[in-house]
């Protein structure tokens, strides 16, 4: 008979992290140094190389995809099973973001396969936490903006001038679907639930640099 199952957080390291996700995860995470940032916790995950291992109860140790195949669709549900296979279709995440987030926007599921042979990623946001005027981007301040305008606003760095701030408060929810250009900024503990994919287009990342002078790549 089956349980409440937990798995062990994969815990990363972010240029926008910093250290709640230390603090909220306590013992799971104490071997980590705590002089590096961390941005994100993937708290539920089915992707390639980063697949949640369970971590109580008679089934310690095992992978969700090893536990899936055993139990099938009266894990997951039959018709999960049988569209999903081992591959679990959510990807939990727990986001500390003491910085802003790059600009980014994601494929939709047509994009993705053919690009990437992987699903797509629409995600939603539950903000668990905020400091006061926090705000997340989302989408342009003008709807019709054109390709050229957009083209020209990614070349020159000023991208943040045509974003849409959107005020947020503790317990808000977001649904961002795939092709929406979004950004979520400093200040922020937010839980997201996504397909799972973790393929990411970053248009602007505010126009900084990492300890070493490098900014990171753009798509």
């Amino acid at each position: 008979m089956l349980y409440p199952i937990k798995f062990k957080p994969r815990i990363k390291e972010r240029i926008w992290g910093g250290s709640a996700i230390l603090k909220k995860k306590g013992k799971a995470v104490s071997r980590l140094s705590k002089d590096k940032l961390y941005g994100e916790s993937w708290d539920l995950s089915s992707v390639k190389g980063d697949v949640s291992v369970v971590s109580n109860g008679f089934l310690k140790g095992n992978s969700l995809e090893e536990i899936i195949e055993v139990y099938m669709g009266e894990l997951v549900g039959e018709e999960n099973f049988e569209n999903y296979g081992l591959e679990f279709p959510l990807l939990v995440k727990y986001l500390d973001c003491n910085d802003k987030l790059s600009v980014q926007v994601h494929p939709d599921d047509s994009l993705a396969l053919e690009r990437h042979n992987s699903f797509g990623k629409t995600e939603a946001w539950y903000v668990v936490d905020c400091q006061p005027d926090s705000a997340i981007y989302l989408g342009f301040k003008d709807l019709n903006i054109t390709r050229e305008e957009y083209i020209r606003a990614v070349a020159e760095g000023t991208v943040a001038d045509i974003l849409q701030a959107v005020p947020v408060k503790k317990g808000d929810v977001f649904f961002i679907p795939a092709g929406t250009v979004h950004a979520l900024a400093k200040g922020l503990n937010v839980i997201v639930i996504q397909q799972t994919s973790d393929i990411t287009y970053r248009i602007f990342d505010w126009n900084r640099v990492d300890s070493k002078g490098k900014s990171r790549e753009l798509h």
